[in-house]
């Protein structure tokens, strides 16, 4: 493993994977960068074209780090400016982009959270092949709580991606179930040494121990100083909504607010109960209960 070889934070979406990138990305050597959905394609002409198609604002936490790194700033006028600059690049490969950002923030070491590919084992693939050398943190949430997070998000959405729905109802069901599960599993399939496994609830509850055995896994200093800065994750340039053209980039709940019924429910954590986002009464199926309970989770 290269000193310089990128860091993924890879999950199941809403398991606080832009949270600990924004405590990664006060390190002293560390940078972190918000979701840039690089793996979806493989230039990044047919991202683009991927980006202006979709229903969903995948494209802003790109558009922001370029804005930041090689425009001037996250401004509307650094959006514009990394719009351009984007554009000029149509025929890069994502592996160039990603070492160019490398490159950028050198000598810190470059992180990226994504919750996007873990959902789809082709694009774990593209990240694989443009990044053989790179470590993994494979962040984990109680079933429970990620999916009563989800689907409170969902209440609010018109368009909800198709990853997260159970196509055997009509109209379809939104049951994050299903992404927690798919994510999961892809991630575990990817069969590489450098991941280290860790529950987001560890860096809720014990931030030090967790943050320093995350440093430890990537050989980054874990004095005092870093894992004071690393608590503080609102100093991260990308902390909260970027510019009107570009806001997005992070998970909702580090830039939404849930209701306070909803963050209690989400608290109550089981495997047992009925799920309250289902309208037939049942609980989780067994294979989550079972793949929940080997990762410590009761």
């Amino acid at each position: 493993m290269s000193a310089s070889a990128p860091v993924f934070i890879l999950a199941a979406p809403f398991s606080g994977a832009s949270y600990l990138a924004g405590q990664l990305g006060c390190h002293p050597q560390l940078y972190a960068l918000p979701e840039l959905c690089l793996f979806m394609a493989d230039t990044v002409g047919e991202l683009l074209d991927i980006f202006r198609l979709s229903q969903g604002p995948q494209g802003d936490g790109l558009l922001r780090a370029v804005a930041e790194l090689h425009c001037g700033g996250q401004s509307n006028e650094g959006i514009a400016q990394a719009r351009q600059w984007l554009a000029e690049r149509r025929g890069w490969r994502v592996e160039q982009l990603l070492a160019q950002f490398a490159q950028a923030v050198a000598p810190r070491r470059l992180v990226i959270p994504d919750t996007e590919a873990p959902l789809r084992p082709m694009d774990l693939r593209r990240l694989q092949r443009g990044s053989p050398d790179a470590q993994i943190v494979h962040l984990l949430r109680h079933p429970w709580e990620q999916g009563c997070l989800l689907s409170a998000w969902a209440r609010q959405r018109l368009f909800v991606p198709p990853d997260f729905k159970d196509h055997g109802w009509t109209p379809q069901l939104v049951d994050p179930q299903i992404p927690w599960l798919r994510a999961n599993r892809n991630i575990e399939s990817l069969g590489t040494s450098q991941v280290l496994r860790i529950r987001c609830e560890a860096l809720e509850q014990t931030p030090q121990a967790a943050l320093r055995e995350v440093c430890g896994f990537l050989q980054a200093d874990a004095d005092d100083a870093a894992l004071a800065a690393m608590q503080q994750p609102e100093q991260w340039p990308f902390a909260g909504h970027g510019p009107a053209t570009a806001p997005y980039g992070l998970e909702a709940e580090v830039l939404d607010p849930f209701a306070a019924a909803d963050l209690e429910q989400a608290a109550a954590t089981t495997l047992t109960e009925p799920l309250p986002w289902r309208p037939d009464d049942t609980s989780f199926a067994p294979e989550i209960v079972a793949d929940a309970r080997r990762y410590g989770y009761d």
